[in-house]
């Protein structure tokens, strides 16, 4: 085959994403944090499916420009992450040089690639190499050879080649990944993405893009720690009230540059896309509102094609009140906890399924309340409950800070549902403040943190959110972690929410730690049934 129709481009595209999407837990496994939260993969497939849901919608005759708008506009609006948004952009530079092509020949192809390597740096204010950047630059340094192709059998053998290559140069050029003994997830992740246009033009052309993912295959991943600068990934869609000039797009990256990191900026027509890692993610929305509206703000690991978790049926029948309360959980069993306590509306969710902006206010909406409390109950989940807050009429939010779901608890066992709110919002915080609470999981791949490794299948104990101990054996791990705890003899009640994983061993070793070390502490027992977390404990 020596060109390409508009029909092989949009299937092309499709099988792209359906082999991005068999690999994907293989892509977030590439994440150098031993706890299973990984999340490059969903990013970039979440960006790919929007572009296949733009493509599905062309009603009409398929041509050439329907298709490149199709991907341009899809990933640009379905760009999640860092990883993601940078893959718009490869999208982007491709689709703006093979406009007005009614067919693409093989050197069209190749010189659309080098094209979105410009576009693509041209939205990072400081380009990293040994990440998805370093995959198209080595595309772009050799489309000479790649446009000499006798067809493109040929051109997508060498294309993966070069990728290859690019994927495993990747440690070499970015110390984290030797570090930490991976390859880039990113540059990973665009190999998969082209291997999928080859199978397709292969003959492989049944797409499925409801596939189920491959299993974690990295066995060993060093991780060495660094120092959180800037908190929240923050991600805005602007349209602008007019096309932005070359003064104003440098006014925009500078401030964004002087506020946070990890900038990617870029304006397509008159929409402005940004991704940015900082402290003051209000200043960010302030700044881009002077010059346009806002279409979409997403943080972290929120989707753009997400599923509504909000439980069904909670419209009918509520009753007006005085103060109401939404809270994230992680499953039924802390659902029905929550609920017992309080709790009015639950939107499902937790750690590797942020609910949405959207989800949340669905929620607040459905309720006839003067006042909401909003439990986010996770730490990637707190700037989309205070975009609720901002953007909800008719009624007042208050978002309380939980970063897990025992803080949550430990506030609503003092929930007055007639308090002032002003001061209900200060109980809730002075409990939080009080508690300690622990997170137990298991490693699910050998670590190295510092000089001290961290094995597979270990236990990690998290107090307060920050890992404090790790291992092997569970009893060990148990009485170092309680040891940690300064105050432990002094404290009353320990509530322990068991997960799916935990077994009656583990159960058993600690309800006898407790009895034997902290007679004091009285046992509250309850089924969470939450994954991940064998034991969710929170002491008061």
């Amino acid at each position: 085959m020596k060109k390409l129709t508009a029909e092989k481009l949009k299937f092309c595209f499709m099988k792209g994403t359906e082999n991005l999407l068999k690999h994907k837990d293989e892509i977030n496994a590439l994440n150098v944090f031993p706890v299973p939260d990984g999340d490059t993969g969903s990013n970039m497939s979440a960006t790919m499916l929007e572009g296949c849901k733009y493509l599905e919608s062309i009603n009409d005759r398929v041509t050439m420009d329907k298709v490149l708008t199709a991907i341009k506009d899809g990933t640009l609006m379905g760009a999640r992450g860092n990883s993601g948004v940078i893959l718009s952009q490869i999208f982007r530079g491709f689709c703006d040089y093979l406009k007005g092509k009614k067919e693409i020949s093989i050197s069209n192809f190749a010189f659309a690639l080098k094209s979105a390597k410009e576009v693509a740096y041209g939205a990072v204010m400081r380009p990293v190499e040994g990440t998805i950047l370093t995959a198209v630059r080595y595309l772009a340094e050799n489309v000479g050879d790649l446009a000499t192709s006798n067809d493109f059998d040929e051109f997508f053998k060498k294309m993966l080649k070069i990728l290859e290559k690019a994927v495993k140069d990747t440690p070499n050029l970015l110390k984290k990944l030797k570090d930490a003994g991976v390859v880039d997830a990113g540059a990973k992740g665009l190999y998969y993405i082209a291997e999928g246009f080859y199978k397709y033009l292969q003959g492989d052309e049944t797409i499925n893009l409801d596939v189920k993912t491959t299993s974690l295959p990295v066995e060993e991943i060093q991780f060495v720690p660094e120092d959180l600068k800037y908190q929240y990934c923050t991600e805005l869609i602007v349209r602008t009230k007019d096309i932005l000039n070359n003064g104003q797009e440098e006014e925009v990256r500078s401030f964004l540059h002087e506020i946070g990191d990890s900038v990617v900026f870029f304006v397509q027509d008159n929409v402005v896309k940004l991704h940015v890692h900082t402290n003051n993610p209000g200043r960010v929305i302030e700044k881009l509102l002077e010059i346009g509206e806002l279409l979409r703000v997403k943080i972290d690991n929120m989707k753009e094609q997400h599923e509504h978790f909000i439980e069904t049926g909670f419209k009918e029948n509520v009753p007006n009140k005085k103060n109401t309360i939404v809270a994230v959980s992680p499953s039924e069993g802390v659902s029905r906890i929550l609920r017992d306590l309080g709790a009015d509306i639950i939107v499902l969710g937790g750690q590797t399924m942020n609910p949405s902006t959207a989800d949340i206010k669905v929620a607040v909406e459905a309720l006839n309340a003067d006042n909401v409390f909003i439990f986010p109950n996770n730490s990637n989940i707190i700037l989309a409950a205070r975009q609720v807050s901002e953007t909800v009429e008719g009624k007042n939010v208050y978002v309380v800070n939980t970063k897990n779901v025992q803080e949550c608890i430990a506030a609503l066992i003092r929930y007055v549902p007639d308090e002032e709110p002003g001061n209900l919002l200060s109980i809730f915080e002075e409990a939080i403040s009080e508690v300690v609470t622990l997170s137990i999981t298991r490693a699910v791949r050998n670590a190295k943190i510092d000089k001290e490794k961290i094995k597979k299948n270990e236990y990690l104990v998290f107090i307060n959110n920050s890992l404090e101990v790790h291992d092997l054996d569970f009893h060990r791990a148990l009485e170092e972690a309680f040891l940690k705890i300064k105050d432990l003899e002094e404290r009353e009640i320990i509530t322990i929410l068991v997960g799916n994983d935990a077994t009656p061993i583990e159960m058993n070793i600690l309800e006898k730690i407790v009895k034997e070390k902290y007679p004091g502490l009285e046992i509250e027992k309850y089924e969470g049934e939450q994954v991940h977390y064998p034991f969710l404990i929170l002491i008061e």
